[in-house]
C-alpha cells in the first residue's frame, strides 16, 4: 500500500494573493508545511501540488518535491486528483498548504484510520472554538451517529448552537485514488458554489460517503496575512528563532 501526501499550493489567493511564499521565521510558509509533513514516517512520498512558476522556483531552491499542475483547478482535491494521474498510489492525503503548524500524529493518524476503513475518502474534526463559530473561514461539519458526514458549511451549524457538538474541519483529508479520478471529473456542484469552494460537497453530492475522524489535533491556519504574526509568536514559544 502506497501512500503519497500532496500539498496543494496556489499563488492567486483572493485573500492573501502569494500566501504560500509568505514569510514565516525566514523561510516561505510552504517550506514550513512540507517540512513539517515530512516528519510522518507513514508517508512513502510527499509533494507540493502548483501550477506556479515562483512556487515551483522555490521548490527548486529548497530541494522540495512538487509536481506543475494545470491553472484550471478550481480546489485543492482537483489539484491532488492531478497528481494521483500522474503518480503511482494506493492512497492520497490533501494536506492544507496552509497548515505551517501541522502536527507530525495528525498525519500519521489519519493514514492510520484511513488503513482500518473501507471508506473511500476520509476527514478529521475537532471541537471548534467559540470565537471560531461564526468566522466564515473555519468550514464546519455535522455527521451522523456513524461518523459520516451529513453537511459541510462556512456557517454555524447545527442552527441551535451548543459548543458541546460544534465541530471543524481540519486541513486534512484521505482518499483513494480511483476516488480521486472520478472527482476531477465532476463539475463544481451547487451546493459546493454555494458555500464557497467546500469540495466535499461535490463528493457527498455524488453518493460518496464521507467518514469524519475525531482528533484532539487543533491548529491555526494562515488565512490572512494578519495570521503570520500569530504563527510567529508560536513558533517562538517552541524555541524556533523568527529574529
Amino acid at each position: 500500500m502506497k501512500i503519497v501526501g500532496v500539498i496543494p499550493a496556489r499563488y492567486q489567493s483572493s485573500r492573501f494573493p502569494g500566501k504560500p511564499l509568505a514569510n514565516i521565521c525566514g523561510r516561505p510558509m510552504i517550506w514550513w508545511v512540507y517540512h513539517q509533513a515530512k516528519k510522518a514516517k507513514s508517508l512513502d512520498e510527499l509533494y507540493v501540488a502548483t501550477d506556479d512558476e515562483r512556487i515551483c522556483h522555490v521548490c527548486e531552491e529548497y530541494n522540495i518535491n512538487f509536481v506543475f499542475t494545470s491553472n484550471i483547478h478550481k480546489t485543492g482535491a482537483d489539484r491532488v486528483a492531478e497528481v494521483a494521474m500522474k503518480t503511482d498510489g494506493d492512497i492520497y492525503l490533501n494536506i492544507q498548504g496552509d497548515e505551517p503548524l501541522i502536527e507530525e500524529f495528525a498525519i500519521e493518524e489519519i493514514i492510520k484510520y484511513k488503513m482500518s476503513s473501507d471508506d473511500k475518502y476520509v476527514g478529521m474534526k475537532s471541537f471548534i472554538e467559540n470565537k471560531s463559530i461564526a468566522d466564515p473561514n473555519v468550514v464546519k461539519v455535522v455527521t451522523d451517529l456513524s461518523g459520516y458526514a451529513l453537511y459541510f458549511s462556512r456557517s454555524a451549524i447545527p442552527y441551535n448552537i451548543d459548543n458541546s457538538c460544534v465541530y471543524r474541519c481540519m486541513g486534512l483529508y484521505a482518499y483513494d485514488r480511483s476516488l480521486l479520478l472520478n472527482f476531477i471529473s465532476w463539475k463544481q456542484s451547487k451546493l459546493e458554489l454555494g458555500e464557497k469552494g467546500v469540495e466535499m460537497l461535490r463528493a457527498m453530492e455524488h453518493g460518496i460517503k464521507i467518514r469524519m475522524y475525531d482528533t484532539k489535533w487543533n491548529s491555526i491556519g494562515v488565512d490572512l496575512p494578519e495570521h503570520i504574526q500569530m504563527i510567529e509568536s508560536i513558533m517562538k514559544k517552541r524555541g524556533i528563532n523568527c529574529d
